[in-house]
């Protein structure tokens, strides 16, 4: 899969996500491991340009495992058009949504058969505007169903769910998405069905170091 520049560009807003050091993001850097199927950049900076409002904004932003989300631990405003910044322009800056748009090229998928090599989850939704990559979706469409199956047939089909659940639920929570949707949507699923798989990852310990309060289900 084609790795992209650790910079997204929309149209109002530029985004430049660097190590602490000043080195642009990569995959390589997300060395903090989350369950076995993520890692993290567990400390970064975000420079964002926000041309409608005419403000930029430096974010220190840091993995909470309190929280279980990435959290922003410093913050600074400056002018783009070396104007006044008075309270009307700062009540006019998004530190969340600079937040949520960086942090996607700070989560990693490390659930693959080449240990040597990864994902992040800007490359995957920039290819497929997905959080699921395509070859775990095809792995998933290929398990068989049913309660008649075989014991290791059932548990292997249970484990790659659990990981699905795991990798979406992760990048969910820690990119600011709501999880329980995430997982409705891309295991094409029903809410009471995505519920209870997360009741289940919970109970396996797949979602620890993992947390997210806004639209959690009751079960999630």
């Amino acid at each position: 899969m084609r790795k992209r520049d650790a910079v997204r560009q929309t149209k109002e807003v530029k985004i430049d996500v660097r190590t602490p050091e000043g080195n642009k993001v990569g995959w390589q850097d997300a060395t903090h491991h989350i369950g076995p199927a993520l890692r993290i950049v567990p400390r970064f900076t975000v420079d964002a340009e926000d041309d409608q409002t005419g403000l930029g904004n430096t974010l220190d932003v840091e993995y909470d495992p309190v929280e279980g989300r990435f959290v922003i631990r410093q913050a600074s405003v400056r002018s783009l058009t070396g104007t006044e910044i008075t309270g009307t322009e700062l009540r006019q800056v998004r530190l969340a949504e600079a937040l949520q748009q960086a942090s996607p090229h700070c989560v990693a998928f490390t659930l693959d058969d080449d240990s040597n090599t990864a994902v992040t989850a800007a490359d995957v939704a920039a290819e497929d505007q997905r959080l699921l990559p395509q070859w775990l979706a095809a792995t998933l469409a290929e398990l068989p169903e049913g309660r008649n199956l075989p014991e290791p047939a059932r548990t292997e089909a249970r484990e790659a769910r659990l990981d699905a659940v795991q990798l979406v639920y992760g990048v969910a929570a820690l990119t600011g998405q709501p999880p329980a949707k995430a997982i409705e949507r891309e295991l094409g699923v029903a809410p009471r069905t995505a519920a209870h798989w997360i009741h289940l990852a919970r109970q396996a310990g797949r979602l620890e170091g993992l947390g997210y309060s806004a639209g959690r289900p009751p079960r999630g």
